[in-house]
């Protein structure tokens, strides 16, 4: 593997992303720069006028976040990470290589002009029934919705949303001749890592 190599690893949520992207940074010794971690700093940071989905998130409330309509919600996660993106791009060019990169901010779209070889980036992306039930387990989902006045429909409004962006990820994946693994439960983290190590030629 060329030592400046910069690899991707996007999807939806509850895809097991993450977990996989641990187990091929320490496989095979690649510096792993995890997008989620500056999400809370750059909406913090983030400008009204060139930035305004991400900076109406500073003030906003839980109903504002979770009981908007879950197709609604699906834009305007997609918008936040089109905002976004340019903030993840300086912190990538600057981080130690070879490189793997982690996050659902990987849109399809702002990734493709990015690679050299479509092998650089795959997706991860969980079908409506794993994401359910494994999102169920999360013990700190409760917190997350605690101050909802309607948690019920907001947790059934944040899992619509997320299956919607899910299939959006997948049919942009293919639109860009991109490789999704769907994750349905039929296979384990570490037989994932591995269907993604071989596509990234790891192994």
């Amino acid at each position: 593997m060329n030592k400046d190599a910069i690899l991707y690893l996007g999807g939806s949520p509850c895809a097991g992303k993450s977990s996989v992207a641990e187990i091929l940074a320490a496989r095979y010794s690649l510096n792993y720069l995890r997008l989620d971690d500056k999400l809370d700093s750059h909406i913090q940071s983030a400008s009204p006028d060139t930035q305004p989905i991400m900076a109406s998130l500073r003030e906003a409330t839980c109903d504002e976040i979770w009981l908007m309509q879950p197709t609604q919600q699906a834009r305007r996660e997609i918008q936040f990470y089109l905002e976004e993106f340019p903030l993840h791009q300086q912190d990538i060019l600057q981080a130690q290589k070879p490189l793997l990169v982690e996050a659902a901010a990987l849109l399809p779209c702002l990734v493709a002009p990015l690679i050299s070889t479509k092998q650089d980036v795959i997706y991860m992306v969980p079908t409506a029934q794993f994401q359910r039930k494994h999102y169920s387990q999360r013990p700190w989902v409760a917190d997350v919705l605690r101050d909802c006045s309607d948690p019920e429909q907001a947790f059934d409004n944040w899992m619509r949303r997320d299956e919607l962006f899910a299939r959006w990820v997948r049919r942009s994946a293919l639109f860009h001749g991109l490789q999704t693994i769907i994750v349905d439960g039929s296979y384990d983290i570490n037989a994932h890592a591995q269907m993604a190590a071989q596509h990234f030629g790891l192994a």
